[in-house]
């Protein structure tokens, strides 16, 4: 993928040295997660341009302010990257008084929630990924546009069928709504005057016209709602006048001689408009917090797009803070496509039906629909007084909102989610009169407002916590079996003997359901809970389990004549493990990748050091001459290559483990264009101990499994390390000769660094660093990356990059080993680390620290090496005091260590300027305990460790 950078840094880097420098305060210890972009998302109509919504974790809170985060790194990866604008989303919330509610639910903090737009000409993903590799954000997300949904029908139709098929009349002889309930119509904007709906608009006396915050909630004069979009008190809609027909089904005045009957009956509505002058929605979920901070105890959101953390914690805050149902549209793609916020926990997902109760054509299905409405042809209000039909589910999330504040009137006690409750508990079942490909994919059916006001009561029962483990790495790959226990919450009557059994409607052929219950969860209270930590469900994955396949479990609930049911998604088969053993965290794939799952950089955790990103991408290469070279590289287009398949997933090895996360995995080149016919063994290793905490190890035996002998083979990892700075800007790399490893750093105060290290001594080491901007003397691996310049960079020296731009550039390191001769049938082991540091000198301890450890691994290093230099001690074990001989076949200055078991300097034997020939040396061990030690040498570009046993 092509990356982007600023050029003009000179007044950024003047405006941050003014700063007060605070990060030595804080020790991060947890990345951020990563959004990713779908591919189909376009800038400007999917996501606003350059705008990026992040959470600071609230162990910075003291740095926050309104307008300002005093936060070094951040303000100078913002100032990289321009600020256009800067500023708190939410500047009137304060955080909670406490972190639970009186059910134990963790209530959301949106005082710590920001909006930046950015001027650089970097991707918005790029963007998303700098922030957050600063590591001090819950999260970091885009602005998403949600899109409206309805589908526009010519005014026909006078009728408004909807009423008499949720059964409304009769449910309004029982209770027409409180005008104190208030439903929050989160859309386009309405019509003030509309004569159906100008006497139902919710105001707010406390704020009068006049110019004045009376109420000192941060809006001037909200008299009547409020344009989010434009930033004024006039809810009044422009461009696009959807929001006028959703406030008609939920709130236009009932029983009026006038038009036609909100659902809400007497219930008023507020209007708060979340479009832009153009119809855009720019303001959607600064609108659920809007109407959910001014009283709304139902809310309406006939709209949706890509969901994320952000949008999760405003329906969180609504739900948990607030106290309000958030009622949203399911979709109108027909399909099971996934919309949000319909399909955040906690909000409550509508799909359309229509007059016949069969799912309506447009209206979107699946497994996380919660109840449906009609939502086709629905006649309602519209612009310039008038009533027109409309479709969608757009018409259907209004229709159950209205529902829901005539159920909240009637029961004034029930919360937000027990207000749900009711409403699925007693809707209609209409699976009968729909095809049997959409069972439980439209919820618990079509609404009914007279049975949630008048049925007996019922339980309500949803797992509100949910545990998966396969006992070991919580990967679930291929002969795992999966236990699965819940916390079960019941919301509405108690139960008596409830019981709740497993299924699996999705997914089956991936799966066996080894334990399904029925499990005996009793009598629960209202608001109780119950689990099934003593009988967990088990489901073990099948060896002809799909990559990457998605179960889905249905668990049914019964008790009497209560029945329900609700399902989870389980993904199985995974073919990327996530390692945390260590100060480094990342993923281990299947396929040749280090760091990531895939390119553009999705699925997997990068390469974190103390929780911040360094890694852009990685991967390995192996070529030979004549443009023939296998990898996961970018290639021509900025995509990288996908030339490896897997022929055994990577899974963790715990019997026999040599380190503590082991893992093991085989993959070919057969998906290259031009196939070197190799298969890869590939293996990796993580240590806890203090001396290899910041290095991962990464063996790989290539095996020639065609016909002709490979000639001038090279293999080698290349990464693109972005260190702190915004695409890699402030970046170097260069190379180590002694410990043959290539490594990049970011250039201003206390920047991290990183390397690759080869460990394997089957054939010399090689290095080249990229420069990935234009101006320099070498390969621009951006301006297309043939595989003519990857073997040119695999084979060829080049030391240095970063130099074109001061203070640094964006750069990619590649450190590779060759020429190898490999024959058909051959294998060759090629090893590498990829490390971490907070300076050079700590790298290449670590560095050090590899190679012992490796050598420690290998039977044989270097035993030409070991032959040429005579390196040999005496007596084995030792005891009192060893001999060590050396042969130098040159003059040159040598090191000779001493190291424990854990990497542990503990000796320097010999150091200094030596003549060649025969040298020994004396060492006293007597005072050592007994076990395994190694001696290191370093004599001129050589280095040899060998093992040595003490015993007392």
């Amino acid at each position: 993928m092509n990356k982007y950078h600023q050029i003009n840094m000179v007044a950024a880097f003047a405006a941050i040295s003014m700063f007060t420098d605070v990060t030595a305060q804080y020790n991060i210890k947890s990345a951020t997660p990563r959004f990713e972009l779908p591919v189909n998302m376009r800038d400007g109509e999917d996501y606003i341009s350059k705008t990026i919504i992040f959470k600071m974790k609230p162990q910075y809170r003291s740095l926050c302010t309104i307008e300002d985060i005093n936060y070094t790194p951040l303000k100078s990866v913002m100032m990289q990257m321009g600020v256009r604008s800067f500023s708190k989303i939410y500047p009137n919330e304060e955080p909670p008084i406490r972190p639970y509610n009186a059910m134990g639910e963790k209530l959301v903090d949106l005082s710590l929630m920001y909006e930046y737009v950015y001027t650089s000409e970097l991707s918005l993903q790029q963007a998303l990924d700098k922030i957050a590799a600063l590591g001090v954000f819950e999260y970091v997300e885009p602005h998403v546009i949600p899109k409206l949904l309805y589908n526009v029908n010519d005014p026909s139709a006078s009728s408004q069928y909807h009423i008499a098929k949720i059964s409304a009349p009769q449910a309004w002889n029982i209770s027409k709504g409180d005008t104190n309930v208030v439903i929050g119509i989160v859309d386009t904007g309405t019509e003030p005057n509309h004569p159906d709906l100008k006497n139902n608009i919710k105001h707010n006396y406390a704020d009068k016209i006049d110019g004045i915050d009376n109420d000192a909630d941060g809006y001037i004069d909200n008299f009547s709602g409020w344009d989010i979009g434009m930033g004024d008190n006039d809810p009044t809609w422009q461009s696009e006048p959807h929001g006028v027909h959703v406030s008609g089904i939920a709130a236009a005045s009932t029983d009026n001689s006038t038009g036609i009957a909100g659902v809400g009956f007497k219930c008023k509505f507020l209007p708060v408009k979340v479009s832009d002058a153009s119809g855009k929605l720019t303001g959607t979920y600064i609108g659920i917090q809007y109407a959910a901070a001014h009283g709304c105890k139902v809310i309406s959101c006939s709209w949706g797009g890509t969901g994320g953390q952000y949008g999760q914690d405003i329906v969180n805050y609504a739900t948990i803070n607030k106290d309000a149902l958030v009622v949203a549209a399911a979709g109108n793609t027909g399909d099971e496509a996934l919309l949000y916020p319909a399909y955040y926990p906690n909000a409550l997902g509508v799909a359309g039906t229509t007059s016949s109760d069969t799912k309506a054509a447009f209206s979107s299905y699946n497994y996380r629909v919660r109840i449906c409405a009609p939502g086709a042809s629905i006649y309602s209000t519209y612009s310039g007084g008038s009533y027109v039909s409309m479709s969608g589910t757009s018409m259907s999330t209004p229709c159950i909102a209205g529902a829901a504040a005539v159920v909240r009137s009637y029961f004034p006690g029930y919360s937000a989610l027990q207000t749900a409750a009711r409403l699925c508990v007693t809707a209609d079942d209409i699976y009968a009169l729909n095809s049997s490909a959409l069972k439980n994919k439209l919820g618990s059916g079509r609404v009914n407002l007279y049975r949630a006001l008048n049925d007996p009561a019922m339980p309500s029962i949803s797992m509100t916590t949910r545990k998966m483990t396969d006992g070991n790495d919580d990967a679930f790959v291929i002969n795992d079996t999966v236990s699965v226990t819940g916390i079960y919450t019941n919301f509405l009557a108690p139960t008596n003997n409830l019981t709740a059994t497993l299924s699996i409607v999705a997914g089956t052929g991936a799966v066996t359901l080894l334990t399904a219950g029925p499990v005996n969860l009793g009598a629960i209270p209202t608001l109780g809970t119950g689990n099934n930590n003593g009988l967990p469900f088990k489901i073990k994955i099948k060896p002809t389990s799909g990559l990457n396949t998605v179960v889905t479990c249905k668990i049914t609930y019964s008790d009497g004549i209560y029945t329900s049911f609700e399902t989870f998604d389980i993904v199985v088969n995974v073919d990327y493990l996530n390692v945390y053993e260590n100060d480094i965290s990342t993923s281990i794939t299947s396929k040749g990748m280090n760091g990531w799952n895939n390119s553009p950089p999705t699925q997997g955790l990068g390469f974190k050091y103390n929780g911040v990103n360094l890694m852009y991408d990685a991967g390995l290469m192996i070529g030979v001459p004549d443009s023939a070279v296998s990898d996961v590289i970018r290639g021509m287009t900025g995509i990288s290559d996908k030339d490896f398949k897997s022929r055994v997933n990577i899974k963790r090895i715990t019997t026999g483990a040599l380190s503590d996360f082991d893992t093991d995995g085989y993959m070919s080149d057969s998906l290259a264009l031009k196939p070197l016919w190799v298969g890869i063994h590939h293996k990796s290793y993580a240590w806890s101990t203090p001396a290899d905490r910041k290095y991962i190890m990464y063996k790989y035996i290539i095996k020639n499994n065609g016909v002709s002998t490979l000639n001038n083979l090279f293999a080698g990892i290349a990464a693109d390390w972005d260190i702190q700075g915004a695409g890699g800007d402030s970046n170097r790399t260069s190379y180590d000769n002694v410990n043959r490893m290539g490594y990049t750093y970011y250039t201003k105060a206390n920047g991290y660094y990183a390397g690759i290290k080869l460990l394997s001594y089957s054939a010399p080491a090689s290095a080249y660093a990229f420069d990935n901007i234009d101006g320099g003397t070498g390969i621009n691996p951006n301006a297309g990356f043939s595989n003519l310049k990857k073997y040119t960079g695999l084979s060829t020296m080049r030391t240095d990059a970063g130099l074109i731009k001061p203070p640094g550039n964006d750069v990619m390191s590649l450190v590779s080993t060759g020429p190898i001769m490999l024959p058909p049938g051959d294998s060759v082991e090629v090893a590498f680390a990829l490390l971490a540091g907070d300076n050079l000198a700590d790298l290449k301890t670590s560095a050090n620290n590899a190679q012992i450890k490796y050598d420690l691994l290998t039977a044989a290093p270097d035993l030409r090496s070991i032959k040429e230099y005579n390196l040999r001690s005496y007596p084995t074990p030792a005891s009192g005091t060893t001999t060590i001989d050396i042969n130098l076949p040159k003059a040159g200055r040598v090191e000779l260590k001493l190291y424990n078991m854990i990497g542990q300097d503990i000796a320097t034997i010999a150091a200094g300027e030596f003549t060649s020939g025969k040298h020994q040396f004396n060492l006293d061990v007597s005072r050592l305990n007994s076990g395994v030690y190694y001696y290191q040498l370093i004599a001129g570009d050589t280095k040899i460790v060998r093992k040595m046993v003490v015993s007392k």
